[in-house]
């Protein structure tokens, strides 16, 4: 791999987010359509048709790149509006499609799809059997979990011809992305049908536990957010090439700055590889618009109570 085959990658939920982000610096965007994505509870952040039209549209004019999330799972009821999606999307000719089902993969090759598929994060895929398995599903890429370590991502790229792409930032999930049930719990909103209203990152008063000092609400599920930014040296050298930002739900002015923040990293590590130090000015203006306070998450150790 590359140094120049680095690709930084930014979410959009609507044209202006979008177009912004380009302008920001990112080399490719994801976002979902209307049907069958992750974000399903918060519609006015997906695309009609005709936006993910003038979408493919501009990114590609941009040369850049454009993957729709198509991650959720599905049910028998859905596959023929499931097919003509897929259809319009190539019919569209995005660059690759985010995918969680499996199921999705036998319906690409029934009706002829030849949109490159990536393994969406939500597949939890943490050893090189599975990848190998998405390997010989046809799978071009997959978004490893994160709660992989260092040197568990290299092994995987040592031993597979995968891309690899890998969260540098953004929300932490409590679970492993998208399995936590929390939310069918408490509202019957099943997060792996797109529609969880994370309830992990509320604050909550404890009861029976006196010998603490202050009982009042606080947050004891949510987790810091993640922080890769001063790491990325080590994840190229670990074979990670998609470095990816959470969150189609952000503002515009969020974005705007973290994006811009790691295409300054990207451009000084891509100038000068062997003496490359990650920009401190960028780094603290991430630090100044923070949410919650930043972890590495799991890449350099597991991850214990005091990331929580």
């Amino acid at each position: 791999m590359s140094l120049q085959d680095l690709e930084l990658l930014a979410p959009a939920g609507s044209m202006e987010v979008l177009q912004t982000v380009v302008e920001a610096g990112a080399d490719a965007i994801y976002l979902g359509g209307k049907r069958f994505n992750m974000r399903l509870l918060r519609p006015e952040f997906n695309f009609s048709d005709a936006e993910l039209a003038k979408a493919v549209k501009y990114l590609h004019h941009q040369q850049k790149k454009i993957y729709i999330t198509v991650n959720n799972l599905y049910n028998q009821q859905e596959v023929e509006e499931l097919k003509d999606y897929l259809r319009l999307l190539q019919d569209l000719q995005v660059d690759a499609l985010i995918v969680q089902d499996m199921g999705l993969v036998t319906l690409c090759q029934e009706i002829g799809i030849k949109t490159p598929l990536h393994a969406s994060v939500q597949m939890g895929i943490n050893n090189l059997e599975a990848v190998r398995v998405l390997e010989a599903s046809g799978f071009s890429r997959v978004i490893l979990s994160r709660h992989l370590k260092l040197e568990e991502i290299q092994a995987i790229h040592q031993a597979s011809q995968i891309g690899i792409e890998h969260f540098v930032h953004g929300e932490l999930c409590v679970s492993h992305t998208g399995q936590c049930l929390l939310s069918s719990f408490l509202f019957q909103e099943s997060s792996n049908r797109g529609r969880c209203r994370k309830p992990c990152r509320w604050p909550y008063q404890m009861a029976g536990l006196q010998h603490m000092e202050s009982n009042g609400p606080r947050y004891y599920l949510a987790q810091k957010d993640l922080c890769l930014y001063p790491h990325l040296q080590d994840m190229t050298a670990a074979g990670v090439s998609s470095f990816k930002i959470e969150g189609r739900m952000r503002s515009q002015e969020q974005l705007v700055l973290i994006v811009n923040s790691y295409r300054q990293a990207l451009d000084a590590l891509l100038a000068n590889p062997a003496s490359y130090r990650p920009p401190a000015q960028a780094l603290e203006q991430l630090h100044q618009n923070r949410i919650r306070d930043y972890c590495s998450g799991s890449i350099y150790k597991t991850a214990n109570k005091d990331d929580i």
